[in-house]
């Protein structure tokens, strides 16, 4: 075999690269962005949604990067309207978040819920548990502005497929790297 047959077949690898990269960038933002069913400003309290196909849920907050957020001033209570039972909510494991320039999410409860009408409210209490308790606490409450923060119900994907598509993304750029720098020094490597 030639080495500008070794050397075509290495630089094969970046486009290749290129579209692992993006399919895993793609699936891990999916992760974090699922279909939005609920969005109430703090004030409100509690707002109603629909959910049309059974399955696991999350319950997001919204607020500004880098400000204080009221975790410690509420806790998330979600009542079935058909039933009037309420169901049962978890700390989310992973505490996912998503962030752009000016504002951020973050992942603090999950719960499964048949298919139905259901009402979400903000009861007093807390929604941080442990350590984030403590670091709570030492924060200094200063000028909460309640009305730049949200809370929001959405369809939650697998947590577990978050830390897959990792890998995927490190093999799409391992594929990149390698296939150029593995291409320019074919001559050397192969001789």
């Amino acid at each position: 075999m030639s080495i500008n047959l070794i050397r075509i077949l290495f630089f094969c690898l970046i486009p290749i690269g290129i579209f692992i990269l993006i399919k895993g960038i793609q699936l891990i933002r999916k992760s974090f962005n699922g279909l939005l069913l609920l969005e109430i400003p703090y004030l409100q309290q509690s707002g109603k949604f629909s959910i049309s196909k059974a399955g696991n849920f999350s319950i997001w907050q919204r607020a500004p990067l880098l400000k204080r957020t009221p975790v410690d001033q509420f806790k998330p209570h979600i009542i079935n309207l058909q039933t009037n039972e309420e169901l049962a909510i978890f700390h989310s494991i992973s505490g996912m978040q998503a962030n752009n320039f000016s504002d951020g999410r973050m992942e603090m409860f999950t719960f499964s819920a048949p298919a139905g009408e259901f009402q979400l409210e903000l009861r007093s209490g807390t929604s941080v548990t442990g350590l984030q308790s403590a670091v709570t606490k030492l924060i200094p409450k200063g000028n909460l502005d309640l009305s730049k923060y949200f809370i929001q119900v959405r369809v939650s994907q697998p947590q577990i497929l978050a830390f897959l598509f990792i890998p995927i993304i490190l093999i799409g750029a391992a594929g990149i790297i390698g296939g150029f720098v593995l291409g320019l020094l074919a001559d050397q490597l192969f001789h």
